[in-house]
């Protein structure tokens, strides 16, 4: 029969073993892919590809950001809380309870703690349409945790095409194929590590590569 050091030694090694493997346990769920960001410019079709996933994934969902600006037909389910008045935001800021507070074409937008932290529990994936500002400091807050990407528009001429099919004028059509080229230029530059998806063919086609890049990932 064992003595009472034997025991005693034999007890140590189980919980020793049992807190390792409850600490590896932890650390691989925390270190599981959660949130899949979306950054690129205008035209580049991020809002359709992303309304696309969210339809063939029906239990990922966007992460909760609030605006200042009115609702858009355009807007995803769950992607924004709009009319946000300055006051609010003020004091989401004063509380500290605000990832960012970012200021963009005239509009303020603001992500919460809270709300990235849900995603990061949530067993499924969450989705964020976002600048790269922003990008950085969500992959700081949750380092190992996001996946980048960075959705280029189709070549000029087709983006023309694009931006004349939706009505804008052609001084509009010149600034905005000026500022994809910048865009992408600064993207590819860019410390952020993205996976780049160049939305030159079919929105079909463009969400298998998104869908392609995920799956190396999870």
């Amino acid at each position: 029969m064992p003595d009472t050091t034997t025991l005693g030694l034999l007890s140590f090694v189980i919980a020793f073993a049992c807190l390792a493997f409850w600490v590896y346990w932890q650390y691989q769920q925390w270190s599981y892919l959660r949130i899949i960001t979306f950054t690129g410019p205008s035209g580049a079709g991020k809002t359709t590809i992303v309304g696309e996933l969210l339809k063939r994934h029906s239990k990922w969902k966007m992460v909760l950001s609030l605006t200042s600006r009115e609702p858009r037909n355009s807007d995803l389910l769950g992607e924004y809380r709009c009319d946000v008045s300055r006051r609010e935001f003020l004091q989401i800021k004063e509380d500290n309870k605000d990832l960012w507070i970012e200021s963009f074409h005239g509009n303020m937008f603001s992500t919460r703690g809270a709300d990235v932290m849900k995603a990061l529990l949530s067993k499924e994936l969450s989705l964020m349409q976002l600048l790269s500002v922003s990008v950085r400091k969500i992959r700081a807050y949750a380092p190992g945790r996001v996946l980048s990407i960075f959705m280029l528009p189709p070549g000029e001429e087709e983006l023309r095409r694009r931006l004349m099919k939706r009505g804008e004028s052609p001084e509009q059509i010149d600034k905005r194929i000026s500022d994809c080229g910048k865009w992408e230029e600064e993207a590819k530059k860019s410390d952020i590590p993205y996976e780049f998806v160049r939305n030159n063919g079919t929105i079909a086609e463009a969400v298998h590569n998104v869908e392609q890049i995920i799956k190396k990932y999870l």
